[in-house]
């Protein structure tokens, strides 16, 4: 039987806590799952650019029923207040930062599962939470930048008020050539999750994503580090070779997986592969 994709997910919403920390005028929202389970630490879920917690919708049920998990909505992203502008890297994980305190107070260690832009400030994030952070999950974060050319630039704009039977196809184009690898893939979940997310998304974050920023942060990163890349990624700069490259030259100990078949959004279009590697890694108290 299918379910309506909005009943997926406002029926994960509905099992959550839902909590709020400073951003520019207004709030920061995260959301929690689960429990706090003795011996395991707290998971925290960053998104992607232009996204929300809802990139997370096959990663959260898997991992719920064994693990606290807390996700929030980006600055300028979701349903999370606008960050004060200029903005950048460094004022990004600022609010971010702030945010863990307020919700995860008397430095209770935790461990950080980022995706894509998420990614790109997850190694600032470290080093701001150095006392307590103790590993971090790279998932399609392009960790040397952003790339400039290829199908993740191909992308169309869809004009505010376009009606929806006109909009769909658009959406599928930028789905296809940003996020997803196999057509079959862009089901009406995937759909429903980027349209909502887009008519929200506020924050600029290619500029960002472009830089070295990753990279240079990885750089003494102060805990333990994995990377989770779908094979067929077309966000990457170089390319996966590269990548490895640098990951085990600062890191010669990462764990870097690549799923094959699976593009950009891999924790979404390999959702049982992704989900095995976290169920494992962190189960076994490894990362």
């Amino acid at each position: 039987m299918n379910i309506d994709p909005q009943t997926i997910l406002d029926t994960l919403l509905s099992r959550c806590k839902e909590h709020h920390s400073p951003c520019g005028q207004g709030n920061l929202i995260w959301r929690e799952w689960g429990e706090k389970k003795l011996n395991k630490c707290p998971l925290i879920l960053l998104h992607g650019g232009s996204g929300a917690w809802n990139h997370w919708t096959r990663t959260i049920p898997a991992l719920e029923n064994d693990f606290q998990i807390y996700a929030v909505d980006l600055p300028g992203c979701g349903d999370s207040a606008d960050p004060p502008k200029p903005y950048d890297a460094e004022s990004l994980v600022e609010i971010i930062s702030l945010g863990l305190d307020t919700i995860l107070p008397n430095d209770e260690p935790f461990d950080l599962i980022s995706f894509s832009f998420g990614g790109v400030l997850s190694g600032l994030l470290a080093h701001s939470q150095a006392r307590r952070i103790r590993s971090l999950t790279l998932v399609g974060s392009p960790v040397l930048g952003l790339t400039g050319t290829g199908p993740a630039n191909d992308l169309v704009e869809v004009p505010q008020g376009t009606p929806l039977r006109e909009a769909v196809p658009l959406y599928k184009h930028n789905l296809q050539n940003l996020m997803l690898f196999k057509p079959e893939t862009i089901d009406d979940l995937a759909l429903t999750i980027h349209i909502n997310n887009m008519s929200k998304a506020r924050l600029r974050s290619r500029g960002i994503a472009r830089t070295s920023v990753l990279a240079d942060s990885l750089n003494e990163l102060p805990c333990a580090l994995s990377c989770i890349f779908g094979a067929e990624d077309t966000t990457l700069n170089p390319n996966l070779k590269g990548i490895r490259e640098h990951v085990y030259s600062l890191h010669p100990n990462a764990q870097f997986h690549v799923i094959p078949n699976s593009g950009h959004w891999v924790q979404f279009e390999s959702s049982e592969k992704v989900n095995d590697i976290l169920l494992k890694s962190f189960k076994s108290g490894q990362s």
